[in-house]
């Protein structure tokens, strides 16, 4: 559970074509690649990544390998970076990956990524609703002696995340560098208080061996670590305020990736080493949502085990307004180039937000999470998972498209100086990658629904969403969007 928003100091409503300024359009350049560094990192929300996806990516995935699969999908995600950041300078609007997809595919596939992409922006903050909804039940039951059920505390987050995005509230650079502060600073405890003390049977390196990387549903492993680096690409949207504008972008957003990849990979191996690497499934299984925190309880401080219970309440709230947002955005963005109805387009005359688009959202994600909640689900073994398992897979076709379309656009620019060879070489290899992980997905993906088969199907709504797209763009072949391309 991750991504959270941080959008520049002119806010900005996103549109298919670029941004809508509030204010100027000519934002002044002043980030430097530590500022962007700190605000792609503070995006994939690493609390989140770990407290959350990490632990279901140990029972539901390949066990003590976890850490490893950070790893992976770090080193093809480092690939994926290099293709995108050398395309962003060609597209404008940069950070959506819809509009990558466009730029080098055209209009049709461009509008099909866009729909997806709505897709996997709504289901995520369902899932993060409910992962808020269990934190929160945690966390006031053990400390407060208040046991509310997590489907209460989900309605609540998403009442406040309705306000939050029909107000367009967004939340500061400063705030989210505090957060990430605090949560890298109790990570790092929790590290150093079970290598310090040996684990529970001694320091191993079992979670790198081969047999173990590949060991249960690799693929989903794989899954919930690349779920947990979801928000890395918002780098892309400040290039237009970056001091050096795209080598300060490229150079943060690799730096990001390479340090999400190996903080993940540590915090995920002291977790193993904390129960031992022929117990981590075990003790996952008895309750994966408390699996960090009774790490934290065994070789911790108890006032640290309060405050991680404490930030993970704050960051899922943080994920879930950021995915609202992102959401809301996308609908603004295709009701503008006319490809949905012009309602979702409209911009509120004094808060100056996309209310009606976030007014739609909120009723789809309030209804789906509702019918969860009826049928007695799981916030995190079936809400959770199953939605974020859908939205990852979705993100990852998109990476993957993404990189065919920075392939196709720099193998027509015969001009294109310096490097152009090994952009396709890297990018080529990135797609390829990308896509073999969503086979694993799919091939795996019943074992994150369980016994609620209907939910095997999810995966036909991404092919169903990129089909309407196609479908649209010939409905409106006067749209914006086809003249874009």
């Amino acid at each position: 559970m991750t991504q959270r928003e941080a959008l520049p100091p002119t806010a900005t409503i996103s549109g298919l074509d670029g941004v809508i300024p509030s204010s100027t359009s000519a934002p002044r350049r002043t980030l430097r690649s530590i500022d962007i560094f700190f605000l792609v990192v503070a995006a994939a929300a690493p609390l989140a990544g770990v407290v959350g996806n990490g632990a279901l990516g140990v029972l539901l995935g390949n066990g003590a390998g976890m850490p490893s699969s950070y790893l992976i999908a770090g080193l093809i995600l480092v690939l994926f970076s290099v293709g995108f950041v050398r395309m962003s300078p060609h597209v404008r609007g940069g950070g959506a990956f819809y509009v990558y997809v466009r730029r080098g595919l055209g209009g049709s596939a461009g509008l099909a990524a866009a729909f997806v992409a709505i897709v996997v922006y709504t289901v995520m903050v369902v899932g993060s609703a409910a992962g808020f909804g269990f934190f929160a039940n945690v966390f006031f039951a053990d400390n407060l002696g208040i046991d509310i059920p997590w489907y209460v505390w989900s309605g609540f987050a998403l009442l406040l995340v309705a306000v939050v995005g029909y107000r367009e509230i967004s939340m500061g650079a400063r705030v989210l560098a505090v957060f990430l502060t605090l949560e890298v600073l109790i990570l790092i405890a929790l590290i150093v208080g079970v290598l310090v003390h040996g684990g529970s049977s001694g320091i191993t390196t079992e979670s790198f061996m081969p047999p173990t990387v590949v060991s249960g549903s690799v693929g989903i492993g794989l899954m919930f670590a690349f779920a947990s680096f979801l928000g890395f690409e918002s780098a892309g949207i400040y290039s237009e305020e970056a001091l050096n504008g795209q080598r300060t972008v490229r150079r943060a957003l690799i730096s990001a990736v390479i340090f999400i990849a190996v903080f993940y990979t540590i915090a995920m191996w002291s977790v193993v080493i904390a129960f031992g690497a022929d117990g981590i499934v075990a003790a996952a299984a008895e309750n994966p949502g408390t699996l960090v925190f009774r790490a934290f309880a065994k070789f911790t401080n108890p006032v640290l085990t309060t405050a991680v219970q404490g930030l993970m309440v704050t960051s899922a709230l943080a994920a879930t307004i950021a995915l609202h947002n992102a959401a809301s955005r996308y609908l603004f963005a295709l009701a503008r180039e006319g490809m949905l109805h012009r309602k979702l387009g409209q911009i509120h005359r004094r808060l100056n937000s996309p209310h009606v688009a976030s007014l739609a959202v909120t009723g789809v994600t309030v209804t789906l999470l509702a019918l969860f909640a009826i049928g007695n689900a799981d916030p995190l073994l079936t809400v959770l998972s199953s939605t974020f398992g859908l939205a990852t897979l979705g993100i990852i076709l998109l990476q993957a498209a993404t990189s065919v379309s920075v392939v196709v656009y720099f193998s027509r620019q015969k001009a294109e100086p310096g490097g152009l060879l090994w952009t396709l070489v890297i990018a080529s290899i990135a797609a390829v990658s990308l896509l073999a992980v969503a086979g694993l997905v799919v091939a795996n993906y019943s074992i994150l629904t369980g016994d609620l088969g209907v939910l095997n199907l999810a995966p036909w709504l991404l092919l169903i969403a990129a089909l309407t797209g196609l479908v649209v763009v010939r409905l409106r072949p006067n749209s914006n969007t086809e003249a874009a391309a």
